[in-house]
């Protein structure tokens, strides 16, 4: 067996791989999102169980009447099972139903709470014109958001 050790990879393996995957989450006989992800390795672990998502995904949001509320796509991301958290990362990309789209390089999505938030660097378009800023919060399906350190052309009704 030592010999065989010797072969192996050091690093740990999942404990499921799968590709080309689609899973959907119901609330009450309701759609309330999908995933179709390219990739999914699940870990488990005594303490804590987490998959992570790789090659490229979409999580899409639905409305109570099953109409699409947003789209958030990504390349990464890791999901953490145990508190229903996702962190996406690397050009991540959220559209809501205005056709406003916020791009960054890391967003959180707290499933329990239906928020998602980030530290880093946003820009989001809008048809008025271009946001810039360093952190936010908004609703799960971007309709309602708040920037910190924010910067951009503000246009105003009088």
């Amino acid at each position: 067996m030592d010999e065989v050790m010797e072969y192996s990879p050091n690093e740990e393996l999942p404990a499921r791989s799968t590709s080309e995957v689609l899973f959907t989450y119901t609330d009450s006989a309701r759609v309330k999102n999908t995933l179709l992800a390219k990739k999914v390795d699940q870990y488990v672990y005594e303490d804590s169980t987490f998959s992570k998502i790789s090659g490229g995904f979409t999580l899409t949001f639905f409305d109570s009447k099953g109409n699409v509320d947003g789209k958030l796509t990504a390349q990464n991301a890791l999901i953490f099972n145990n508190n229903s958290k996702m962190v996406a990362r690397d050009s991540v990309v959220f559209v809501n139903d205005a056709r406003e789209t916020l791009k960054t390089e890391e967003l959180i999505w707290l499933q329990d709470s239906a928020i998602v938030y980030t530290d880093k660097f946003v820009t989001i378009e809008r048809s008025t014109g271009v946001i810039y800023g360093k952190g936010l919060v908004a609703n799960e399906n971007f309709t309602n958001y708040e920037i910190q350190q924010t910067a951009g052309e503000f246009y105003l009704d009088d």
